[in-house]
């Protein structure tokens, strides 16, 4: 007879164990709190980067009729197709929820939360603290390694104020379809062929980087290496939280104010993506790695605070 694991917490008050939905085990973390047969599973992780991969395809129609056709080495960073990237990724991540939930047998809610509501204020929390960490690396970066960065001169002209104004708006849209996508949904479906929750985590965290990584479409070592912690980072997160707050609100906080200062310094025209063997800002990515370590410092922090009534939660 299989003894019984211990309870794992990971941030999630016992107290709230009756609020888990249904279809998902109080007794296992965020992340891997719901199971699904092996095939089914299977189909999950395989039509993950499909369905992104697709609605892309489609999106990006428009984007082509009205720029021509883009380097695929080398694709710019336009105020259109950063629109289009978000929007792709959205309607993606609505898909993967929908089938998540099918194949699972788990109401939708399942993929961002757990045993409690989704929190807006650990939300808006989140975003703060992760604006704020980002910002630090970004500085780091600046000073330690600043010719890593490849940015241009400094210019806020029409294109970098419309570039700002739209990743403001389909940058989040992005960020947090790829949370839905990559650990919402794919860790999951990957914990799903373990009993053993360690071993459930630790699959779900490789294979959700492996996707993450493939869906970026980059050659770079250096790069590949950053998604992968990136990718792990955010798991602990959702693991640490009870839900995706905390992952969502890190992924947008970054992807959004890096966004901005690369449109502030692209000497007036769109930053490119060169994704390259040697592309990338090489062993300088070591800093934004331990960046992200730090957001994870910074949730496990604060949910401890909750935890103990020091910040109020819903």
């Amino acid at each position: 007879m299989r003894t019984p694991e211990p309870r794992a917490s990971h941030g999630t008050d016992h107290r709230d164990a009756a609020a888990a939905l249904p279809g998902t085990s109080p007794d296992r973390p965020f992340g891997v709190h719901f199971r699904m047969a092996r095939w089914k599973s299977l189909v999950v992780l395989i039509a993950l980067p499909l369905l992104l991969f697709a609605v892309q395809i489609v999106v990006f129609q428009a984007v082509v009729l009205v720029e021509g056709p883009a380097d695929p080495d080398k694709p710019a960073l336009t105020p259109l197709t950063i629109a289009a990237t978000g929007l792709s990724t959205a309607v993606a991540a609505v898909l993967a929820t929908m089938l998540v939930a099918k194949m699972a047998k788990v109401p939708w809610r399942a993929v961002f939360r757990h045993t409690r509501a989704f929190d807006r204020r650990r939300l808006w929390t989140y975003l703060l603290g992760a604006a704020a960490v980002v910002g630090l690396g970004t500085l780091a970066t600046a000073l330690i390694a600043p010719g890593s960065s490849g940015w241009g001169a400094f210019e806020l002209g029409p294109l970098a104020a419309l570039t700002i104004a739209v990743t403001l708006l389909a940058t989040p849209l992005q960020s947090a379809g790829e949370e839905v996508l990559f650990r919402g949904a794919a860790v999951p479906a990957a914990g799903s062929w373990f009993r053993s929750t360690r071993l459930a985590v630790a699959f779900g965290i490789l294979v959700s980087g492996a996707l993450f990584a493939v869906v970026h479409v980059s050659l770079d070592p250096w790069l590949v290496s950053y998604l992968f912690v990136f990718s792990a980072c955010t798991v602990i997160m959702g693991l640490v939280s009870g839900g995706l707050e905390a992952a969502m609100a890190f992924h947008v906080s970054n992807n959004v104010l890096v966004g901005i200062v690369n449109a502030l310094f692209a000497g007036g025209g769109s930053s490119v993506v060169d994704r390259g063997v040697g592309s990338g800002p090489g062993a300088s990515l070591v800093i934004l790695m331990v960046m992200n370590v730090l957001a994870v410092l910074m949730v496990w922090l604060v949910e401890r605070a909750k935890r103990s009534g020091a910040i109020p939660g819903e």
